[in-house]
Formats: structure tokens, sequence, C-alpha cells
């Protein structure tokens, strides 16, 4: 995962690594070093592997999975085991460790907004904990994280479905499109499509395609862009939604 997310080959740090936390900001602290993640030989691993005995025997820490979750995210922060990328990393875990325990069934829980746009007191929770043993403040952090992303998700998913609907009917009542509902359900699945994309599916011949996406445009439903060549259909009402 963090190969993925960080789109570097290398792993675990090595001892050498010389990695510290430092402070952001433009006070006059900026740039000192707040905190040493543990380095040696065989420590960050040792560690790791305590991490996710933690998370996955539920037997020996029998504990609710969202404060596993926020327990855990601080472990894998304050471990540190990869020179960057490890916020994104870490970010990225929450949410499949959630998945993993049944409570989303896809990874639409995006807490890395809400972290981003308080990341004053997500960088505060972090510090107390590692330099007072302040837990408490962090899991409720964690915990009001993802109560008001949850909120806003089921809303964004409810606009969602609400604007597929209407686009669809709008469609069928062109009364010239084939397969509709297929062409919506496609239209809904990414913000941006291609012509390419719906003949890769086998949905269309690629003139039906920009036939069918040209007269959604005119319809106001799509806005059609050209980037470095190539036709792209923005879906306006999922872009919007997403973007609030």
């Amino acid at each position: 995962m963090y190969q993925v997310v960080s789109q570097f080959s290398d792993g675990i740090r090595t001892p050498i690594a010389q990695i510290y936390i430092k402070q952001s900001g433009t006070g006059p602290n900026a740039g000192k070093a707040s905190y040493t993640p543990p380095r040696g030989k065989g420590i960050i691993e040792a560690k790791l592997d305590n991490l996710i005995d933690f998370l996955n025997d539920d037997f020996k820490y029998p504990m609710g999975p969202l404060l596993k979750m926020a327990i855990a995210h601080f472990q894998f922060e304050a471990i540190h085991p990869f020179r960057d990328g490890n916020g994104r990393t870490g970010r990225s875990f929450n949410i499949h460790y959630l998945m993993n325990k049944g409570l989303l069934d896809y990874p639409i829980l995006f807490l890395s907004s809400y972290i981003i746009k308080h990341k004053d007191d997500y960088y505060a929770g972090l510090s107390g904990i590692s330099q007072r043993g302040n837990w408490e403040n962090w899991l409720l952090y964690m915990l009001k994280a993802i109560e008001l992303t949850s909120d806003l998700t089921y809303h964004k998913i409810n606009d969602i479905i609400s604007a597929q609907e209407a686009i669809l009917s709008a469609v069928i009542e062109e009364g010239n499109i084939l397969r509709p509902e297929s062409l919506v359900s496609a239209l809904f699945s990414q913000p941006y499509t291609r012509v390419k994309h719906f003949t890769s599916m086998g949905l269309y011949a690629e003139n039906t395609a920009r036939k069918y996406l040209d007269q959604l445009t005119s319809l106001g439903i799509l806005e059609k862009r050209t980037i470095q060549g190539a036709n792209y259909y923005l879906n306006l009402e999922l872009y919007r939604i997403l973007s609030e």
C-alpha cells in the first residue's frame, strides 16, 4: 500500500535513515525536530508486528474497531516506518481497516478531508500522546472525524442517487438513446468520461458513443472539454456534488 500511495519502490526505512518529525508553520520553532521516530536494526519491524497483532487479534485485544483504528493510526504514525508518505499511507489504512471489520462495504469514508481541514488539531493530538500521554483528546478527535465525515458522505450518496435518477429520466425522455440505464450508470462511475470508455465496455460503437455524449452535452448534462487533443465529457452534477 505504501508503494502505491507514495509511488516509491523502497520499503521500510533503514536504521541509518536520520528521520525527524519537524514542526510546521512559520513560528520561531518551525523546522525544529519535535519527535524522533524509533530506529535501529529490527526495531521498526518488531513494532509493526506488534501493531498488526493488535489490529487483528480481537481476542487478545478486545476493543471496538473505531477505537482500535484511532489507536493504531497513532501507533503507525509514531513508528513512521517509511521515509515519506506515512501520513497518506496511515490514512488509507484507516479506511481499509474499517472495511476489514465490516463497518464499510466500500472505501468511501474520506477521513483525509477532515484531517487536512483540521490538521492543527490532528498534529496537536499526536504530539499530546507522545509528550503527555493524552489519549482522550486524540480519541475524541478521531471519533469526531468519523462522525462528521460519515454524515457528510451519507448526504453526498443520497445527492448522487437523486442526480442519477433525474438524469436517467431526462435521457429516457429523449427517446432515441439505447440502453439508457447502462449509459447513465457509466456516467456516474467517475466525473469524467471518454468515448473509449463506452467502446471498451462493449456498450456502444465509437460513433454511437460520440453521438450520445454530444447529445447529452447539448442538453446541459455533460460539458465537453478538450485536453491535449483528447475530448473528455464532464458529468456536471456529479462533479458539483463531489466538489462540495
